[in-house]
């Protein structure tokens, strides 16, 4: 009766925002401003671009989206705005696939980047990068490797974390929700004087109790806390030249994770992950039409993790593994103008070292399953962007060389592996057209290339081991070339901010070639290229404002947007064809967003179809297909005298049962409620 009683409520409500009411209010104000697509401006594209003049298919989440979007990490947001397919776990473990590519939650050779401010973001594991200061989220998709080099195959992501330079803000936001979830944020921002300008938030979240899934049972093992925050400091040091600092971190503490639902609470355990990323970037023009930029970071990852087999007096809880991941880069950029035109070269380089431990049950040390490895990528690209008719048709075109330096090092405990060095280079192009008719409509298309590189191991690597008697030798293959992808895509879009109307549809088709495939010949194996994969699909958006040619001082926005899957098929070693797992023949987003400076509210519909994937806990390792399944989320918000606000948040309104993970169901309907007061 409660739960009937509490949805009646939330009923009510949502009528009662979308008639538009103003009570309680001494200033209903107007609608919060939403930015048209004419004058939204993208940085994805390493330089300040309108997007409507991009040929790249882009899509951007904006700070009002993302305060209306039900889930605090960016795989929420991004699965539930840019229809993009995600893989998440309960203990914080969570990572991305674009355009019919796998999902990906560990290592860093993936198929889909992840950017903060243009650089990397420094995290394998996306469920420990979240919402907190981030102003907007940009998607480019299709590979990017001609900019960004590898992992940007399927795509990129680009955070963008807020900088106030304006009059001193600040926010403090306190609230609770279900399974006995508090959670308290502060922020503060601004500037200090004509020069210096700063932003400082902190967030701490902590979900006490184990979470109940749509079928009204406990799950067991599933509690966490996480704290997060950071810090940056800006100044103008000239008319045009400026300095930015910046600094995050984030600690998940006893994150609980629970095994597949099959083992009951017999998999168990538990971890503290830690996150941290620092940078600084300058920058100014030099001379007329030449602009000068250089970013410097170091980010690192680290988890401690521990099993617990509940119930069983054979194995006590021990401490089983840990892995530490160190990013350390620059980026120097040129930008310059020349009429319309505009021409971007840059050197990028990065090193990033990979460490792991591993434990026995008496606390003792092993040899962890892979060696330590290391990897330095040195690289220039060149982009041309070209404007003709009077900058109705936007021809882009260029490339990047990268070259790798990879080895694997000496690993404590791991005996019969001798470390190695090797390196390789690839060359990544990429060209685009976008030309804009007077009416709003708007045609793009791209074609690029995407890379991916090999591993340490795989490329350097040595190990022997014994098994049943016998001695097993693993090699890597030091002629092994990056798998690769040749994508194009065409697609169509209409905008007219007057009508409130704006859509896309865009076609892609990806041919991924050399990919990497173990290959063993009695007790040795090694690596070779050799198989491909094929990939299509249409990506499709459309948002209608009723509010725009009615002329209200209110918005009252239906959207949708979704990503249809036609064909996702990689070879096997015989050379048929099977089903790339854990992609979805299609994920579909659809609702209606409210807003009138004093109310505002959103209902979200998340529809997933049919994927496959293995089944790793029967006998067999058996192909399975997952049935499709229907999420409704709602948020709405009320701003009390300028500086007060109450948010209510419904993950899974209607307690639906289900999974995006066979073995790992999603929490059932959850309440969430917060005050917050601005300044």
């Amino acid at each position: 009766m409660k739960a009937i009683a509490g949805k009646s409520f939330l009923t009510l409500m949502v009528l009662w925002v979308l008639s538009g009411s103003a009570v309680w209010a001494t200033d209903a104000g107007k609608p919060r401003e939403k930015q048209i697509l004419e004058d939204l401006v993208v940085t994805v594209t390493r330089s300040e671009e309108k997007i409507i003049k991009v040929p790249a298919k882009i899509e951007v989440i904006n700070r009002e989206e993302i305060e209306l979007t039900v889930g605090d990490t960016i795989t929420e947001q991004l699965k539930k705005n840019t229809s993009i397919g995600v893989i998440e776990y309960p203990g914080a473990l969570a990572g991305i696939g674009i355009r019919g590519f796998r999902p990906e939650f560990s290592g860093i050779t993936k198929r889909s980047l992840t950017l903060k401010n243009g650089r990397p973001a420094g995290a394998t594991n996306l469920a420990t990068v979240l919402v907190d200061n981030i102003e907007r989220i940009e998607v480019i998709k299709g590979p990017a490797s001609a900019l960004y080099g590898g992992e940007a195959m399927g795509g990129v992501v680009n955070i963008i974390t807020k900088k106030n330079t304006g009059e001193l803000t600040g926010k403090a936001e306190a609230g609770l929700g279900s399974f006995a979830t508090h959670f308290q944020k502060v922020s503060l921002g601004g500037g200090l004087g004509s020069r210096f300008d700063f932003d400082i938030y902190g967030r701490r979240y902590d979900q006490q109790d184990d979470i109940t899934v749509g079928s009204g049972q406990k799950r067991a093992n599933t509690s966490y806390n996480t704290r997060n925050g950071g810090l940056r400091i800006g100044a103008d040091l000239g008319d045009t030249w400026r300095i930015d600092v910046s600094g995050d971190i984030y600690q998940g503490r006893d994150i609980e994770t629970p095994g597949d639902i099959a083992y009951g609470n017999t998999h168990s355990g538990n971890k503290d992950i830690d996150n941290f990323g620092l940078d600084f970037t300058i920058g100014g023009d030099v001379g007329m039409n030449n602009r000068l930029s250089f970013t410097g970071y170091h980010t690192g990852e680290k988890a401690e993790n521990y099993y617990r087999y509940s119930g069983s007096t054979i194995v006590p809880p021990y401490r089983s593994y840990d892995s530490e991941t160190s990013w350390l880069g620059f980026q120097l950029k040129d930008d310059i103008t020349w009429s319309a035109h505009r021409f971007l070269l840059g050197v990028d380089y990065q090193k990033i070292d990979k460490e792991s431990r591993k434990y026995n049950t008496d606390g003792s040390r092993e040899a962890p399953s892979s060696p330590d490895e290391s990897r330095e990528n040195w690289a220039g690209y060149l982009e041309t962007i070209l404007k003709f008719m009077d900058e109705r048709l936007t021809a882009t075109v260029g490339g990047r060389y990268d070259t790798f330096h990879v080895k694997t090092v000496e690993t404590p405990y791991k005996s019969g592996f001798t470390p190695n060095t090797e390196n390789f280079s690839t060359f990544s192009p990429r060209a685009g057209l976008n030309y804009l008719f007077d009416p709003g409509v708007r045609l793009h298309t791209t074609v690029g290339k995407g890379f991916v590189p090999p591993s340490a191991f795989e490329l350097a690597g040595y190990s022997e081991a014994v098994v049943n008697g016998a001695t097993m030798i693993t090699e890597g293959n030091a002629n092994l070339d990056p798998e690769t992808s040749i994508t194009y895509d065409v697609g169509v879009g209409f905008g007219r901010p007057a009508w409130g109307l704006s859509l896309d549809a865009t076609y892609f088709h990806t041919d991924v070639d050399d990919k990497i495939v173990s290959v063993q010949t009695g007790n040795y194996k090694t690596y070779e290229n050799g198989l491909g994969a094929e990939i299509e699909g249409l990506e499709t958006m459309i948002s209608f404002d009723i509010g725009a040619p009615l002329g209200w001082d209110r918005s009252l926005e239906l959207f949708a947007n979704a990503t249809h899957i036609f064909k996702a098929e990689e070879e096997q070693s015989d050379r048929t064809l099977k089903d790339i797992h854990n992609v979805a023949e299609y994920t579909l987003n659809y609702g209606i967003q409210y807003s009138d400076g004093l109310f505002d509210g959103k209902v979200h519909v998340r529809n997933q179809g049919k994927m496959k994937d293995t089944d790793w806990v029967t006998e067999g390792y058996p192909e399975i297909e997952y049935p499709s399944f229907t999420v409704v989320d709602l948020a709405f918000g009320v701003t009390l005298f300028s500086h007060h606000r109450l948010l209510i948040k419904v993950d899974n309104l209607l307690d639906k049962n289900y999974y995006e993970k066979k073995g790992y169901p999603k929490p059932g309907c959850a309440f969430y409620g917060s005050y917050r007061f601005e300044f």
